[in-house]
């Protein structure tokens, strides 16, 4: 049977290099995990009619980070990030450039596609969790055009709190990944991993920490026009059909209400209000002041925050 399978991925790995020399146009989206990129990509998918492409550097696609040095948990090797586009070695541009191009390398890569997957599309949607801090390197080097998705972080952290997956945010060491001495002295880098590890103690933290620093470095590449922006709010409570004010395509993107593939369990009849605010009813009040604080004071301008609103017990949305 392993044997089948491993035909099975070759056969489609040559139907996706063949049909690179056809494909016109990519589309690509990352966001922090648990943010709605795969609702997002699948909404996509289907309104354009393109070939999908799924976490090409996620472990289970087979990437293997060159950068890690001694034995780093599963946990948290599902989270590295590259901190700057100087850290992406030569495999990892490699894997950046075949996904690009439609190619997959591994079964994970092809997660979202069915029966009639449409692989010979000339329209690509890619999409990625790990691209934060390198977004304006793929801008310029590609030429493709980016939407990024943003969530509250309170609700990723409550979303991460009940996912199934094989690996678990809690256990993710931070001090596992990145090491101030790796890069030179008044670097960016070395900035962001010392920065990282100052928030190495709590789960809570640690997200936090992550989803700032990238989320700002994202930011930077939306305020200069080489990414969209797109708050995940405002998909669920207005509906994707807001992605046609982007004019990235004419195809007229509808609503979607279907759960994505790896939405909890549980919760895919949620009320748009329930989706939007029960993170509030799932964290414990300290849960909530640390994530806060930590975005607040890394990312002032996250616009999920408000000070003033904070101060009387509120949060904005």
């Amino acid at each position: 049977m392993r044997g089948l399978g491993r035909l099975k991925l070759t056969s489609v790995a040559l139907v996706d290099y063949i049909a690179a020399q056809r494909l016109k146009n990519t589309l690509l989206i990352n966001g922090f995990w648990r943010s709605g990129t795969t609702w997002l990509q699948q909404t996509l998918v289907e309104a354009l009619h393109a070939k999908s492409l799924f976490e090409p550097f996620s472990p289970a696609a087979g990437h293997q980070w060159d950068q890690f040095q001694g034995r780093v948990s599963d946990a948290s090797r599902n989270v590295y990030m590259p901190l700057s586009a100087d850290c992406l070695t030569p495999r990892d541009r490699v894997k950046l450039h075949l996904a690009l191009k439609g190619v997959g390398t591994h079964g994970y890569t092809h997660f979202l596609r069915g029966p009639g997957d449409k692989s010979w599309s000339r329209d690509l949607v890619v999409k990625f969790t790990q691209l934060g801090f390198v977004l304006d390197d793929v801008a310029d080097t590609y030429q493709v055009p980016i939407i990024h998705i943003r969530r509250h972080p309170a609700a990723v952290f409550a979303s991460f709190s009940e996912t199934d997956w094989s690996w678990r945010f809690e256990d993710v060491r931070l001090r596992e990944l990145y090491s101030p001495q790796d890069y030179s002295k008044g670097s960016l880098e070395r900035e962001r991993a010392e920065t990282l590890l100052r928030f190495d103690r709590f789960p809570a933290q640690r997200l936090a920490a992550m989803w700032s620093l990238s989320e700002r470095s994202a930011q930077r590449s939306i305020i200069a026009g080489k990414a969209h922006l797109v708050r995940y709010e405002d998909v669920v409570d207005q509906g994707p059909g807001i992605l046609n004010r982007l004019e990235l395509s004419s195809v007229n993107i509808p609503s979607n209400d279907t759960a994505s593939p790896v939405t909890t369990s549980g919760r895919e009849q949620l009320s748009v209000s329930q989706r939007l605010n029960d993170w509030r009813s799932r964290l414990t009040r300290t849960e909530i002041d640390t994530i806060e604080s930590v975005c607040n004071e890394l990312f002032p301008d996250n616009g999920y925050f408000d000070r003033d609103a904070s101060k009387s017990g509120t949060y904005s949305r």
